[in-house]
């Protein structure tokens, strides 16, 4: 499965509450810097993960790129929301023991709950179970990738690279 489309417009605008720091996100907030959206669920998360730390490695500052994991959670019933948030929340902390004690984990670590589903669909994301999908925005709020299939961290490099 590999879905790849170069150039696509405006960033569909959004306003996400970050797990774990409560970081506000909102794309309108994001000018000036490229944002890489990863849309996953637990079992793509390795996908993520991987995004993140070979970004971090090539482009460590966070004010020239933000990576955020966006999770689609619209098949969670809202009686189960806060127990969802909670475990969201315990995978922050878990990941925030990985990181070096200089950094400040909100920065580095960004995971979107997208609880009604809706970034998902306004950035037409689907089967994110399967494979990862990756968007990624320039500093002018314009979608410059949007891919879902082999070599993720490749194709994320190389967009980030060449812009």
């Amino acid at each position: 499965m590999v879905a790849r489309l170069d150039g696509g417009g405006r960033a569909a605008d959004f306003d996400l509450l970050a797990a774990g720091s409560g970081r506000r996100v909102r794309m309108r907030d994001q000018i000036g810097r490229k944002v890489v959206l990863v849309f996953h669920l637990q079992g793509t998360a390795p996908t993520a993960r991987e995004i993140n730390r070979a970004v971090r490695e090539r482009f460590p500052d966070p004010e020239e790129v933000l990576v955020a994991s966006v999770i689609d959670l619209s098949i969670v019933p809202p009686v189960y929301w806060l127990t969802v948030g909670l475990v969201l929340g315990s995978a922050y902390e878990q990941a925030t023991r990985e990181l070096p004690p200089d950094v400040d984990a909100a920065d580095y670590l960004v995971i979107l709950p997208d609880w009604g589903g809706r970034v998902s669909r306004d950035y037409g994301v689907r089967n994110t179970g399967r494979a990862a999908a990756i968007v990624i925005v320039d500093e002018v709020s314009n979608v410059i990738l949007s891919y879902q299939g082999e070599r993720p961290v490749e194709a994320v490099l190389e967009v980030l690279e060449d812009g």
